[in-house]
Protein backbone atom coordinates (compact mmCIF):
# COMPACT_ATOMS: atom_id res chain seq x y z
CA UNK A 1 0.00 0.00 0.00
CA UNK A 2 1.40 3.31 -1.00
CA UNK A 3 2.40 5.54 1.91
CA UNK A 4 0.69 8.88 2.32
CA UNK A 5 2.62 11.89 1.11
CA UNK A 6 3.93 13.95 4.03
CA UNK A 7 2.81 17.58 3.97
CA UNK A 8 4.99 20.47 4.92
CA UNK A 9 3.97 22.91 7.66
CA UNK A 10 3.08 25.52 5.06
CA UNK A 11 0.83 23.04 3.19
CA UNK A 12 -0.97 22.09 6.41
CA UNK A 13 -1.53 25.78 7.22
CA UNK A 14 -3.00 26.39 3.74
CA UNK A 15 -5.40 23.45 4.16
CA UNK A 16 -6.69 24.76 7.53
CA UNK A 17 -7.19 28.25 6.11
CA UNK A 18 -9.07 26.85 3.11
CA UNK A 19 -11.48 25.05 5.45
CA UNK A 20 -12.16 28.31 7.30
CA UNK A 21 -10.85 26.99 10.61
CA UNK A 22 -8.78 30.10 11.28
CA UNK A 23 -10.29 33.58 11.25
CA UNK A 24 -8.00 36.54 10.81
CA UNK A 25 -7.79 39.19 13.55
CA UNK A 26 -9.28 41.82 11.27
CA UNK A 27 -12.33 39.65 10.63
CA UNK A 28 -12.79 39.05 14.33
CA UNK A 29 -12.72 42.80 15.13
CA UNK A 30 -15.23 43.49 12.35
CA UNK A 31 -17.70 40.85 13.57
CA UNK A 32 -17.59 42.43 17.05
CA UNK A 33 -18.30 45.86 15.66
CA UNK A 34 -14.88 47.20 16.63
CA UNK A 35 -16.02 47.63 20.24
CA UNK A 36 -12.90 46.14 21.78
CA UNK A 37 -10.99 49.42 21.62
CA UNK A 38 -13.87 51.79 22.30
CA UNK A 39 -13.63 53.74 25.59
CA UNK A 40 -16.72 53.37 27.70
CA UNK A 41 -18.09 56.33 29.64
CA UNK A 42 -17.42 55.80 33.39
CA UNK A 43 -20.45 55.39 35.59
CA UNK A 44 -21.60 58.28 37.78
CA UNK A 45 -20.37 56.38 40.85
CA UNK A 46 -16.86 56.20 39.43
CA UNK A 47 -16.89 59.87 38.40
CA UNK A 48 -17.93 60.93 41.92
CA UNK A 49 -15.10 58.98 43.57
CA UNK A 50 -12.42 61.23 45.09
CA UNK A 51 -8.86 60.09 45.64
CA UNK A 52 -7.54 61.08 49.05
CA UNK A 53 -4.04 60.60 50.43
CA UNK A 54 -3.78 60.04 54.16
CA UNK A 55 -0.43 60.79 55.74
CA UNK A 56 0.37 58.41 58.61
CA UNK A 57 1.19 60.16 61.84
CA UNK A 58 4.24 59.26 63.93
CA UNK A 59 1.98 57.95 66.66
CA UNK A 60 -0.45 59.27 69.19
CA UNK A 61 0.78 60.12 72.66
CA UNK A 62 0.94 57.24 75.09
CA UNK A 63 -1.84 57.17 77.67
CA UNK A 64 -1.11 59.52 80.57
CA UNK A 65 -1.58 57.86 83.93
CA UNK A 66 -0.37 57.68 87.50
CA UNK A 67 1.69 54.58 88.26
CA UNK A 68 -0.26 51.65 89.70
CA UNK A 69 1.35 48.31 88.99
CA UNK A 70 -1.60 45.99 89.66
CA UNK A 71 -4.09 48.03 87.62
CA UNK A 72 -1.67 48.52 84.72
CA UNK A 73 -0.56 44.88 84.66
CA UNK A 74 -4.17 43.75 84.34
CA UNK A 75 -5.27 46.41 81.85
CA UNK A 76 -2.23 46.29 79.55
CA UNK A 77 -2.16 42.48 79.43
CA UNK A 78 -5.75 42.21 78.17
CA UNK A 79 -6.17 40.66 74.73
CA UNK A 80 -6.14 43.26 71.95
CA UNK A 81 -5.15 41.62 68.68
CA UNK A 82 -5.45 44.74 66.52
CA UNK A 83 -3.30 46.82 68.87
CA UNK A 84 -0.76 44.05 69.28
CA UNK A 85 -0.36 43.70 65.51
CA UNK A 86 0.05 47.47 65.30
CA UNK A 87 2.74 47.33 67.98
CA UNK A 88 4.57 44.54 66.15
CA UNK A 89 4.51 46.68 63.01
CA UNK A 90 5.93 49.63 64.94
CA UNK A 91 8.60 47.35 66.39
CA UNK A 92 9.64 46.22 62.90
CA UNK A 93 9.75 49.84 61.69
CA UNK A 94 11.90 50.81 64.67
CA UNK A 95 14.34 47.93 64.16
CA UNK A 96 14.50 48.51 60.39
CA UNK A 97 15.85 52.03 60.99
CA UNK A 98 17.90 51.23 64.08
CA UNK A 99 21.70 50.88 63.99
CA UNK A 100 22.66 48.38 66.67
CA UNK A 101 25.76 49.16 68.70
CA UNK A 102 26.97 45.57 68.95
CA UNK A 103 25.58 42.41 67.39
CA UNK A 104 27.04 40.44 70.29
CA UNK A 105 25.39 42.32 73.15
CA UNK A 106 22.24 43.90 71.70
CA UNK A 107 19.04 42.80 73.47
CA UNK A 108 16.67 45.43 72.08
CA UNK A 109 14.96 42.94 69.72
CA UNK A 110 14.13 40.54 72.54
CA UNK A 111 13.12 43.38 74.86
CA UNK A 112 10.61 44.78 72.36
CA UNK A 113 9.31 41.34 71.42
CA UNK A 114 8.67 40.38 75.05
CA UNK A 115 7.06 43.74 75.86
CA UNK A 116 4.66 43.58 72.91
CA UNK A 117 3.80 39.93 73.62
CA UNK A 118 3.16 40.48 77.34
CA UNK A 119 1.27 43.79 77.10
CA UNK A 120 -0.77 43.92 73.86
CA UNK A 121 -3.34 46.40 75.16
CA UNK A 122 -1.26 49.58 75.05
CA UNK A 123 -0.16 51.78 72.15
CA UNK A 124 3.64 52.25 72.02
CA UNK A 125 3.80 53.97 68.62
CA UNK A 126 4.67 57.39 70.04
CA UNK A 127 8.06 55.95 71.08
CA UNK A 128 8.63 52.92 68.85
CA UNK A 129 8.89 54.51 65.42
CA UNK A 130 11.26 55.50 62.63
CA UNK A 131 12.16 58.91 64.04
CA UNK A 132 13.21 57.60 67.45
CA UNK A 133 15.11 54.69 65.89
CA UNK A 134 17.24 57.03 63.79
CA UNK A 135 17.59 59.62 66.56
CA UNK A 136 18.67 57.13 69.23
CA UNK A 137 21.03 55.31 66.87
CA UNK A 138 22.70 58.61 65.99
CA UNK A 139 22.97 59.51 69.65
CA UNK A 140 24.43 56.13 70.66
CA UNK A 141 27.05 56.21 67.90
CA UNK A 142 28.29 59.64 68.95
CA UNK A 143 28.13 58.95 72.68
CA UNK A 144 30.39 55.91 72.17
CA UNK A 145 32.69 57.96 69.94
CA UNK A 146 32.98 60.78 72.50
CA UNK A 147 33.17 58.87 75.78
CA UNK A 148 34.66 55.51 74.75
CA UNK A 149 35.86 53.79 77.93
CA UNK A 150 35.50 56.81 80.24
CA UNK A 151 33.62 56.08 83.44
CA UNK A 152 30.15 57.70 83.33
CA UNK A 153 28.73 56.58 86.67
CA UNK A 154 24.99 57.03 87.11
CA UNK A 155 23.15 58.15 83.97
CA UNK A 156 19.90 60.12 84.18
CA UNK A 157 17.77 59.92 81.01
CA UNK A 158 15.26 62.75 81.40
CA UNK A 159 11.92 62.41 79.65
CA UNK A 160 13.02 58.87 78.84
CA UNK A 161 9.58 57.55 77.86
CA UNK A 162 9.32 53.75 77.90
CA UNK A 163 13.11 53.41 78.18
CA UNK A 164 14.21 52.69 74.61
CA UNK A 165 17.26 54.96 74.73
CA UNK A 166 18.16 53.55 78.15
CA UNK A 167 17.85 50.01 76.78
CA UNK A 168 20.17 50.84 73.89
CA UNK A 169 22.68 52.41 76.29
CA UNK A 170 22.71 49.21 78.35
CA UNK A 171 23.70 47.29 75.21
CA UNK A 172 26.83 49.37 74.60
CA UNK A 173 30.36 48.88 75.98
CA UNK A 174 30.06 52.25 77.78
CA UNK A 175 31.16 52.20 81.43
CA UNK A 176 27.81 52.90 83.07
CA UNK A 177 27.17 52.14 86.74
CA UNK A 178 23.39 52.31 86.46
CA UNK A 179 20.63 54.13 84.57
CA UNK A 180 17.63 56.08 85.85
CA UNK A 181 14.84 56.58 83.32
CA UNK A 182 12.89 59.69 84.40
CA UNK A 183 9.39 60.33 83.07
CA UNK A 184 6.39 61.74 84.95
CA UNK A 185 4.06 59.43 83.02
CA UNK A 186 3.32 56.36 85.15
CA UNK A 187 2.58 54.29 82.05
CA UNK A 188 6.12 54.91 80.81
CA UNK A 189 7.51 53.91 84.20
CA UNK A 190 5.58 50.64 84.14
CA UNK A 191 6.58 49.71 80.57
CA UNK A 192 10.23 50.73 81.03
CA UNK A 193 10.63 48.58 84.16
CA UNK A 194 8.92 45.64 82.45
CA UNK A 195 11.16 45.92 79.38
CA UNK A 196 14.30 45.98 81.57
CA UNK A 197 13.09 43.75 84.40
CA UNK A 198 16.33 41.73 84.51
CA UNK A 199 18.35 44.91 85.09
CA UNK A 200 15.76 46.11 87.62
CA UNK A 201 16.31 42.92 89.62
CA UNK A 202 20.09 43.30 89.27
CA UNK A 203 20.41 45.70 92.21
CA UNK A 204 18.58 48.39 90.21
CA UNK A 205 21.16 48.64 87.45
CA UNK A 206 18.16 50.10 85.63
CA UNK A 207 15.21 51.76 87.32
CA UNK A 208 12.41 53.93 86.01
CA UNK A 209 11.07 56.79 88.10
CA UNK A 210 8.23 59.28 87.70
CA UNK A 211 10.23 62.01 89.44
CA UNK A 212 9.66 65.40 87.78
CA UNK A 213 12.81 66.70 86.05
CA UNK A 214 12.09 70.14 87.56
CA UNK A 215 12.24 68.59 91.05
CA UNK A 216 15.50 66.70 90.72
CA UNK A 217 18.56 67.85 92.64
CA UNK A 218 21.28 67.50 90.03
CA UNK A 219 24.04 67.98 92.61
CA UNK A 220 22.91 65.12 94.88
CA UNK A 221 19.53 63.64 94.14
CA UNK A 222 17.33 61.98 96.75
CA UNK A 223 15.57 59.09 95.02
CA UNK A 224 12.47 57.39 96.36
CA UNK A 225 10.67 54.89 94.14
CA UNK A 226 7.01 53.87 94.18
CA UNK A 227 7.21 50.06 94.16
CA UNK A 228 4.81 47.54 92.56
CA UNK A 229 3.11 46.87 95.91
CA UNK A 230 2.40 50.64 96.20
CA UNK A 231 4.94 51.07 99.00
CA UNK A 232 7.75 53.65 98.82
CA UNK A 233 11.34 52.43 98.67
CA UNK A 234 13.82 53.52 101.28
CA UNK A 235 15.27 56.80 100.04
CA UNK A 236 18.88 57.05 98.98
CA UNK A 237 21.15 59.75 97.55
CA UNK A 238 23.08 59.52 94.31
CA UNK A 239 25.06 61.86 92.08
CA UNK A 240 23.96 61.96 88.44
CA UNK A 241 27.20 61.64 86.47
CA UNK A 242 25.69 62.14 83.00
CA UNK A 243 22.43 63.91 82.13
CA UNK A 244 20.66 63.11 78.87
CA UNK A 245 17.73 65.35 77.94
CA UNK A 246 15.89 64.79 74.65
CA UNK A 247 12.87 66.80 75.82
CA UNK A 248 14.19 70.33 75.35
CA UNK A 249 11.71 71.09 72.57
CA UNK A 250 8.75 69.44 74.29
CA UNK A 251 8.67 71.59 77.43
CA UNK A 252 8.63 75.34 77.98
CA UNK A 253 11.27 77.32 79.91
CA UNK A 254 13.94 74.63 79.62
CA UNK A 255 16.66 77.19 78.95
CA UNK A 256 15.90 79.45 81.92
CA UNK A 257 14.20 77.35 84.59
CA UNK A 258 16.07 74.10 83.99
CA UNK A 259 19.43 74.66 82.31
CA UNK A 260 20.51 77.99 83.79
CA UNK A 261 19.07 77.58 87.29
CA UNK A 262 19.26 73.86 88.04
CA UNK A 263 22.22 72.31 86.22
CA UNK A 264 25.56 72.55 88.06
CA UNK A 265 28.76 73.42 86.23
CA UNK A 266 31.14 70.69 85.12
CA UNK A 267 28.27 68.21 84.75
CA UNK A 268 28.40 65.91 81.71
CA UNK A 269 25.48 66.66 79.39
CA UNK A 270 23.84 65.34 76.23
CA UNK A 271 21.16 67.75 75.00
CA UNK A 272 18.77 67.31 72.06
CA UNK A 273 16.41 69.86 70.51
CA UNK A 274 14.34 69.73 67.35
CA UNK A 275 12.37 71.62 64.74
CA UNK A 276 8.77 71.07 63.74
CA UNK A 277 5.43 70.77 65.49
CA UNK A 278 6.56 70.75 69.12
CA UNK A 279 5.99 73.00 72.13
CA UNK A 280 9.33 74.83 71.82
CA UNK A 281 10.99 74.26 68.43
CA UNK A 282 14.43 75.57 67.50
CA UNK A 283 14.52 76.96 63.97
CA UNK A 284 18.26 76.53 63.45
CA UNK A 285 21.27 74.82 64.97
CA UNK A 286 22.71 78.25 65.77
CA UNK A 287 19.62 79.12 67.82
CA UNK A 288 19.86 75.83 69.71
CA UNK A 289 23.57 76.31 70.44
CA UNK A 290 22.97 79.83 71.78
CA UNK A 291 20.26 78.54 74.14
CA UNK A 292 22.60 76.02 75.83
CA UNK A 293 26.15 77.39 76.05
CA UNK A 294 28.81 74.95 77.28
CA UNK A 295 32.23 75.55 78.81
CA UNK A 296 33.62 72.42 77.15
CA UNK A 297 32.02 71.04 74.00
CA UNK A 298 32.82 67.54 72.77
CA UNK A 299 30.28 67.17 69.96
CA UNK A 300 27.86 69.38 68.08
CA UNK A 301 25.79 67.92 65.26
CA UNK A 302 22.58 67.86 63.26
CA UNK A 303 20.42 64.97 62.07
CA UNK A 304 17.74 65.19 59.36
CA UNK A 305 14.86 62.73 59.40
CA UNK A 306 12.27 63.42 56.70
CA UNK A 307 10.98 66.98 57.30
CA UNK A 308 12.46 67.28 60.81
CA UNK A 309 15.88 68.28 62.12
CA UNK A 310 17.42 67.23 65.42
CA UNK A 311 20.25 69.16 67.11
CA UNK A 312 22.59 67.56 69.66
CA UNK A 313 25.35 68.87 71.92
CA UNK A 314 27.64 66.75 74.09
CA UNK A 315 29.88 68.41 76.66
CA UNK A 316 29.93 70.18 80.04
CA UNK A 317 28.09 73.25 81.22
Amino acid sequence: MASKQRLSIRDKRRQRQSKGLITSNDELYETMGGEIFKEKTPSKKVLDTKIEYVRRKRGKAIVQSDYDYMIMADRFSETNVAQQLGNYRQGMEFLAHCTLASAEHDKIIDRLKDLIYSYPNTDISSFVNKHHAMLYSWMIQNIIRVYGQKYLGTVYVLGGGIGLLSAMLLDTPLRIENIRNMDINGTCKFLADEMMKKEVLDNWKFKASSQDLFKINYELNRLEILLPDNSISEGFNEVPGLLINTNLSHLENMETDWYKKMIPTQRKLILVGETGDVAHPYKTQKEFNAAYPMSFELYNGLLKVEDKQYFMKIGMK
